[in-house]
């Protein structure tokens, strides 16, 4: 028997490690009301991993109630395909429709069904008119509701089911297309495709069902959304004998504690709740080996400096970050992925020993293949799991609506095991490999970051995220696209004016010189290349003439402004088509005659519908201008329409049912938009001249009116922030 040495220093550490095992055993990151709102047992608790397995799931545990179910998301589609594959059951599979067919077939069962009634962002990403559609295919005890009781620039992202207040669903998957997948997540699976049979990446997502109590607080929760939503009570479900619990769900862990843990932004007598930052930054702080984190963003500032903080420290934890290589489309890519690189090498710039690594998945010969990492998972060593909605993202932590769950493994030799399985079994899942493995090399290095770097498969493997820099753009501002609080009107408009202004001379100069490049090799390909034989410029001239001839089209083209303002189809387009068509002067006339009546139609259609209306139609956060173009009438309506904060008739729109006066609307309308109307219509016809006659005079020309265009442009812009700023100042 080795005999423990005796000196000073090694009986320190022995004594330091022996006491930090202690507190691992001893110490709660929970604190009541400060980073959770209510915990209580559960009997059982599973999770599952990724949306096939969970719809599976949803249907049974439906098809089991017998009083109520509650459903609520961020985006809940009727048309979403519950059960995919070979086998298919004696039941629709259709979500709108197996809900009508679970209704029918228990008659005292009600479904009540609250969406995030949606930003017009989102138009044609969401199922069209989904409260008729609901009402269409299920029937009077499905009551479906479109949740607008949220802050400015806010969205309703809970995702949770509740069946007879017995057991819950909760966690990052919506009811909703873009979700189902297998966890093989097979690049080329024929399953995997929306309701338009279009196909989408891989997708990744994960769902905690617990029972007891913690079903019971969750029941509680939407009943309260929806009390705020509707302004109607729901009554508290009678009690029942049967188990809804899906039996192909088997408990990973038995009678526990679980925590409820809620983001809310304040909004009229709704108080702030920032539970949610409060345990991010809580359970980091806890952790002694390890941190692994699955999140599609990476922007929050307060959890990026509980990261920072730990990494200072000499001995702190390993930390990994599972997340998606980019996000979908230019908006978001130039926006939460900018503000992601800027975050992930603010906290690499502290990782001297190489302990944070941030990662995402992909299949190997296929890196142009997007993998969507749409999960919301924190596990710190193996005594304490999150599983929820929340992003680490601002929004999450201050402005939209939240709903994560979290249990403590202290004393509970199950729940360790549980918890330290499921990081091995999501790491095996996006290496390829099989959590046996993952749990050998954890275990023989100590390290996540190790077991990363050593695994991988011909399948799938795991990619350092690049952080290459980011093009700093006013997009790129926390700010304005990740808000943590709910955004004021005027203060948007001053900070956008800002920034632009601080565009510095050699960058205007390099994007105007890239401009004129762009369009000389243009005209030379027109001119010289063989595409000249398939443009006859006569043909063109003469089709044009015959339009712009016809006594009647002045009366169409105003008339199809009216149309466009009504389709939302944009109006600077229609500008340019304008300028096409007709001579300069005329252009111009037309383009203003037709985008005011448009406006002024659209005004008084926002006038006739009323609020309540247009907040359905537009998206709750862009009503918000109402109250400020209300308050400041012409300057509020000039600025709007100089820098379009939103699409031109959402504007027209809001401004019909908000109080602003028709004479301010109308005038602040012309004068806002009139300089654009012009630079556009000379713009157009001279960038047709020149592209159609490339000589020394059309290129002079062309020149001479972008130039003209942008100096009139900056000065009324700084003429307009100083008007704002004044403003502002005789506010104070």
């Amino acid at each position: 028997m080795s005999r423990r040495c005796r000196c000073f220093s090694c009986i320190r550490e022995r004594n330091t490690r022996e006491y930090k095992v202690a507190m691992e055993m001893t110490q709660s990151v929970y604190q009541e009301g400060r980073n959770f709102w209510k915990k209580g047992k559960a009997h059982r608790v599973t999770f599952i991993i990724d949306a096939q397995d969970y719809f599976a799931a949803f249907v049974e545990a439906v098809l089991k109630a017998e009083r109520s179910v509650y459903i609520t998301g961020w985006d809940i589609d009727s048309q979403l395909t519950l059960i995919r594959g070979e086998e298919v059951p004696d039941f629709p599979v259709q979500l709108g429709e197996f809900l009508s067919y679970a209704v029918h077939k228990k008659p005292q069962l009600h479904v009540n069904i609250l969406d995030w009634d949606f930003s017009v962002l989102y138009t044609f990403k969401r199922e069209y008119l989904p409260a008729w559609k609901f009402a269409w295919k299920t029937g009077r005890r499905v009551h479906f509701h479109l949740d607008n009781y949220l802050p400015p620039g806010a969205s309703h992202h809970q995702k949770i089911v509740v069946i007879d207040d017995r057991i819950a669903f909760a966690g990052g998957i919506d009811l909703t297309h873009v979700r189902w997948d297998t966890p093989e997540h097979l690049p080329d699976d024929p399953r995997r495709s929306d309701p338009w049979e279009e196909r989408y990446p891989p997708s990744h997502d994960v769902q905690i069902l617990v029972d007891g109590e913690p079903a019971a607080f969750l029941g509680e929760l939407f009943r309260q959304r929806w009390r705020y939503a509707t302004r109607k009570e729901l009554p508290l479900p009678e009690a029942t004998a049967s188990d809804p619990w899906p039996q192909m769900c088997i408990p990973d862990i038995h009678d526990i504690d679980v925590a409820i843990s809620r983001t809310q932004g304040r909004y009229r007598e709704k108080p702030e709740i920032r539970e949610v930052e409060s345990l991010w930054v809580d359970a980091i702080a806890a952790a002694r080996r390890h941190i692994y984190i699955e999140s599609p963003f990476f922007t929050s500032s307060k959890v990026a400096g509980a990261i920072s903080k730990r990494l200072y420290e000499k001995d702190g934890p390993e930390i990994v970050v599972v997340t998606r290589k980019k996000s979908h489309g230019w908006l978001e890519e130039s926006t939460m992925d900018a503000i992601r690189v800027h975050l992930v090498k603010r906290v690499k710039r502290v990782d001297a020993d190489g302990r944070f690594g941030i990662y995402y998945t992909e299949h190997p010969g296929r890196p142009d293949d997007l993998f969507e990492v749409h999960s919301k998972i924190l596990i710190v060593d193996d005594t304490f799991l999150r599983i929820g909605s929340s992003n680490i993202s601002n929004r999450s932590m201050g402005l939209d609506s939240e709903c994560d769950l979290s249990l403590e493994t202290w004393g509970h030799t199950e729940a360790k095991k549980a918890c330290r399985n499921l990081r091995d079994r999501l790491l095996a899942e996006h290496l390829g490999s099989t959590p046996e493995k993952v749990g050998e090399i954890i275990e023989k290095t100590g390290s996540l970051i190790r077991a990363v770097e050593i695994l991988g498969s011909p399948d799938r493997t795991m990619r350092p995220l690049d952080i290459s820099p980011a093009v700093k753009n006013i997009l790129s501002e926390p700010y304005l696209v990740d808000p943590e609080r709910p955004i004021d009107p005027d203060d948007f408009i001053e900070r956008f004016i800002d920034k632009e202004d601080h565009h510095s001379g050699r960058k205007r100069l390099i994007m105007f010189a890239a401009l004129m490049l762009t369009l000389i090799a243009l005209a030379a390909t027109w001119k010289w290349s063989p595409l000249a034989g398939y443009l006859d410029i006569d043909a063109m001239s003469e089709w044009i003439g015959s339009l712009s001839n016809n006594r009647l089209m002045p009366l169409i083209v105003v008339a199809l402004y009216v149309l466009g303002g009504l389709v939302v189809f944009p109006v600077t387009v229609m500008v340019a088509i304008t300028a096409v068509l007709f001579p300069p002067l005329i252009a111009l006339a037309l383009s203003v005659a037709g985008a005011m009546m448009s406006a002024s139609v659209v005004y008084w259609i926002g006038r006739i519908v009323g609020r309540d209306f247009v907040r359905r139609v537009a998206g709750k956060r862009i009503n918000q201008l109402s109250r400020r173009l209300a308050r400041q009438g012409l300057l509020a309506m000039t600025i709007i329409r100089f820098i379009p904060v939103a699409p031109f008739s959402v504007v027209n729109l809001v401004a019909g049912a908000s109080h602003i006066r028709f004479r301010d609307y109308f005038i602040g309308t012309l004068i806002g938009m009139t300089p654009g109307f012009i630079a556009i219509t000379l713009f157009t016809e001279s960038l047709i001249s020149f592209l159609f006659q490339p000589n020394i005079l059309n290129v002079t020309i062309l020149i001479g009116i972008t130039l003209a265009a942008v100096v009139l442009l900056i000065w009324l812009k700084r003429r307009i922030a100083g008007r704002v700023e004044q403003s502002a100042g005789e506010r104070a």
